[in-house]
């Protein structure tokens, strides 16, 4: 095996003639000397675990890797073996890993305040700019996640005795997400000046699950409606009017309370 290769902190002057030459050397010696690669950038590696080690799936070399330089502060090797390592890194199951470890490199070049090179100055730029993308892409996941959570559908035409039940779970859960920014909401109000005729009606949506509600009042009587449509799946519906005998009032008055609520939230 090729003996073990020491890389010591140099002069700014060195890392820029060198930086390119090292890191094309860091791949090729992956490539050369497979499993054994590690023992040229990390010393004391022992156990049987290089038996069975899968190089293209497994982010601990990278890393060790990646440790050892920062320990040795040559920052440009540090970056260069997690540009090597960019592929895995874009895995949404290493998304937190690539966090860490630019934020790491973050927190070690702003350390060194005043005395930052030039090139250390460009490193850390790159860095911040890496680590910004990574809690962007970790935002944008849990941002699906909670999108998915949100369009769980739910049957309202339940028994009568459990349909308010229902009609109040799914309205607080459209509510809390207008709150937390989840769901989208929007609302209008309807009237004539003769005050024969009130409507308002909303709308709330999380991707394809929307919710469309309102409720009326005119000469004739009253009314209000509820629908559920997710994508292209079936649409849930109450309508019901005063002439209708399965108006409730307690419905009408939850239905309203909740545009109130709506409103307000969005």
């Amino acid at each position: 095996m090729k003996n073990n290769r020491n890389i010591y902190n140099q002069s700014t002057s060195q890392i820029d003639g060198k930086s390119l030459e090292e890191s094309q050397q860091l791949q090729s010696d992956k490539q050369t000397y497979g499993s054994e690669y590690i023992h040229l950038y990390v010393d004391d590696i022992e156990g049987d675990w290089l038996e069975n080690w899968d190089w293209e799936d497994d982010l601990t070399d990278y890393i060790d890797a990646f440790n050892h330089h920062c320990k040795k502060r040559n920052y440009q090797f540090a970056i260069d073996t997690l540009n090597a390592c960019d592929e895995q890194l874009k895995h949404p199951e290493n998304y937190q890993k690539s966090v860490e470890l630019y934020r790491q490199l973050v927190q070690l070049l702003e350390i060194k305040s005043i005395n930052i090179s030039i090139i250390e100055q460009e490193i850390l730029l790159k860095a911040k700019e890496r680590l910004a993308l990574a809690n962007s892409l970790i935002e944008q996941v849990n941002q699906q996640d909670e999108n998915v959570k949100e369009k769980i559908i739910m049957n309202i035409i339940e028994p009568e005795e459990n349909r308010i039940g229902y009609i109040k779970k799914l309205l607080d859960k459209v509510h809390n997400g207008v709150v937390r920014k989840t769901w989208k909401f929007e609302c209008c109000v309807y009237e004539d000046e003769t005050d024969t005729f009130y409507s308002k009606v909303g709308k709330a949506n999380s991707g394809e699950f929307v919710v469309k509600l309102g409720i009326w009042d005119d000469v004739f009587g009253g009314g209000y409606h509820l629908n559920i449509e997710n994508g292209c799946e079936e649409k849930e519906e109450v309508d019901e009017r005063t002439e209708s005998p399965k108006f409730s009032v307690d419905e009408y008055k939850l239905i309203q309370e909740y545009l109130r609520k709506l409103d307000g939230a969005k």
